[in-house]
């Protein structure tokens, strides 16, 4: 304001017509400074009412005309804004297994500011791409900008268990726990990991071919060999259909039932899971014709399936990736996935609607439904482009960082065409 009167000063005498045109002329200056300031306040405040309400685009407009319209010395913690929100925006294209317009917003956003939301979305990023160098370079980078950021040190704790590492993601998992005490999830993996490490230190090594296993001494030697060899089946025959060959070997853990949910805190349904390595629990009191372990066998093919899957493209949706591991479980009849798609209109998902994961779901009906159709919408996949399909489509999806451009590049037409054509199958199959 000083500066104004400087400049002005002397242009018109005291009294004269030259100097009230001047006094008037300098207020409707200092009006009109004063107005650009309240308009990028504003224009703040608008960009953090719909940033707060999810809507990212109208945010990062109403942040850039902020940024656009303040002075200099305002103009740091709106760059912040901007970028805090275009990180909102990747997390929702991630969200649409949209990894490639995620990955080049989390980078404009770090370009603009070093926001720690924007670090931590490329570190999770590449942490699902299994990238894991770059993935611990941004999330230390998000560590940087905000160092009590509870999901970062718990993505890093994964980190670590993914290499093995398990007394350090215990550590890090923990410092998460202390700075977020509500994160249930890091309350069960801190006690999931102390627990496998008590329990694993008795379990004998074995090595086979292309598997390593740890294995309870409670399970019985015929059954253990059994598993061994089909998990060897599932090597030739699922490598063969997927194009996709482990480059190290795979490590099995097998528990018998009862270690299995102790040590892993898994609910009493779980018939196994993928968590880098391949957990199953073996029913001890039974053998090789007892329903329960041939059960156990399809189970097998399922968690190596999610293996290659992940291996072929990271960025796979769950439902795409659900679906193909109970396709070659090959433990389902058609007709009957078909007939229960059919009969429940209501529960229909539109595929791009679809749980990014899992852990998103809470409803127990909801996340049988989605493993249904994305078995029926594979199985229809497989049936009329052939399955080889299957493996260009995951390595489309590597490439392409898109779902939906994948679909096009590899079937020639959107997963939407693909969805109705799918939908009208299952209403009329002799259509």
């Amino acid at each position: 304001m000083s500066r104004l009167l400087v400049i002005f000063a002397g242009l018109g005498k005291p009294g004269s017509f030259g100097a009230v045109f001047t006094l008037g002329f300098i207020l409707c200056l200092l009006h009109a400074v004063q107005g650009v300031a309240a308009d990028h306040e504003e224009l703040r405040r608008e960009g953090a009412r719909h940033y707060g309400a999810g809507r990212y685009f109208q945010a990062i407009e109403a942040f850039e005309k902020a940024l656009a319209s303040a002075p200099e010395t305002d103009r740091d913690p709106i760059k912040g804004d901007l970028a805090h929100a275009l990180a909102g925006l990747g997390f929702e294209y991630l969200s649409e297994s949209e990894g490639g317009m995620a990955e080049e917003t989390f980078r404009k956003a770090i370009g603009i500011s070093e926001d720690y939301y924007a670090n931590f979305g490329l570190g999770y990023l590449f942490f699902m791409r299994r990238e894991d160098g770059e993935a611990r370079t941004y999330l230390l980078a998000s560590l940087g900008a905000r160092g009590d950021y509870a999901p970062t040190h718990k993505l890093l704790g994964l980190l670590d268990y993914r290499k093995g590492l398990t007394k350090e993601a215990i550590d890090r998992l923990s410092v998460s726990l202390r700075l977020d005490p509500a994160d249930d999830e890091s309350a069960f993996l801190v006690k999931r990991l102390k627990s496998e490490a008590g329990v694993l230190s008795s379990f004998p090594s074995v090595e086979i071919k292309h598997f390593k296993l740890r294995v309870d001494p409670k399970i019985p030697g015929k059954l253990a060999t059994r598993l061994q060899v089909e998990l060897e089946r599932a090597y030739s025959e699922l490598g063969k259909a997927l194009g996709a060959w482990p480059s190290s070997k795979v490590t099995v853990v097998l528990y018998s039932q009862g270690r299995f949910y102790e040590a892993t805190g898994s609910q009493h349904w779980v018939g196994g899971f993928y968590d880098g390595q391949i957990k199953l629990p073996v029913p001890v009191k039974s053998d090789e014709k007892d329903p329960a372990f041939r059960k156990l066998l399809k189970v097998v093919r399922h968690e190596y399936a999610h293996l290659l899957v992940l291996g072929l493209s990271a960025e796979c949706p769950m439902w795409l990736n659900e679906g193909i591991a109970q396709y070659f479980e090959a433990s389902y009849q058609k007709d009957a996935v078909y007939a229960r798609l059919k009969e429940s209109r209501e529960a229909r998902i539109p595929l791009k609607k679809m749980p990014s994961r899992l852990g998103k779901i809470d409803d127990v009906e909801l996340a049988r439904w989605v493993y249904l159709q994305g078995l029926g919408f594979v199985e229809f996949l497989v049936e009329k482009y052939k399955p080889f399909r299957l493996r260009l489509l995951l390595r489309a999806i590597a490439e392409e960082h898109s779902a939906a451009t994948a679909f096009e590049r590899v079937y020639g037409r959107s997963t939407e065409d693909l969805e109705k054509e799918w939908w009208k199958r299952i209403e009329n199959p002799d259509g």
